[in-house]
């Protein structure tokens, strides 16, 4: 745990030390100095915050405890995984949990925004054909119910088996291939077991 607020430190100039309360008040120092004197509010994103021990959860509360009411020295966004909401519900939580002034859950794309995103991110490529037929677009749903970072990788897979087989349009059977290369398991069938 100690890497990870050294990190921090070292993320926001300071060269850290080697104990976690010093590390604290480096820290601390280091965004009130921005704050105060150089008059830039740092923004501090912690992302997989998901996979962090509520430990690291807690300490966070502590050390960002700045005077709340009076100013905001800073900005920190926790970002990761649906498991971050559950985690925040938890008593354990509930001080950090309150300090945080907006909460927004990314959800899936709906299945009519679907065939929009593979679009725009193939345009991105330099592709200006629709190459994925309706049934394609539908299975690539089924698949990853909407989530984008899913979405993508499912996609690029598609693409590559494709290309493999010199194959112009994709369907959903090279969908299908596609998730046996990513061992990728239907939403739907993750709820059933």
């Amino acid at each position: 745990m100690l890497e990870f607020y050294q990190g921090l430190a070292l993320a926001l100039g300071e060269e850290p030390k080697h104990k976690k309360v010093h590390i604290f008040r480096q820290i601390q120092a280091s965004v009130n100095s921005l704050y105060a004197e150089r008059h830039i509010i740092p923004v501090i994103v912690l992302d997989e915050i998901h996979l962090a021990a509520n430990k690291i959860l807690e300490d966070l509360r502590l050390l960002f405890n700045f005077q709340m009411d009076s100013q905001n020295p800073f900005v920190l966004i926790l970002a990761g995984q649906n498991l971050n909401r559950s985690r925040l519900s938890l008593n354990i939580n509930a001080p950090l949990r309150q300090r945080l002034a907006v909460k927004y859950f990314l959800q899936g794309l709906r299945p009519e925004e679907l065939r929009d995103y593979v679009l725009s991110r193939l345009k991105l490529a330099g592709l200006h054909e629709d190459i994925f037929t309706p049934s394609a677009l539908e299975a690539i749903y089924g698949i990853t119910g909407g989530l984008p970072r899913l979405v993508n990788n499912l996609v690029t897979t598609c693409l590559i088996c494709a290309c493999g087989k010199k194959q112009r349009l994709i369907d959903d059977e090279s969908v299908y291939q596609a998730q046996r290369e990513l061992e990728i398991y239907s939403r739907k069938k993750i709820r059933i077991c």
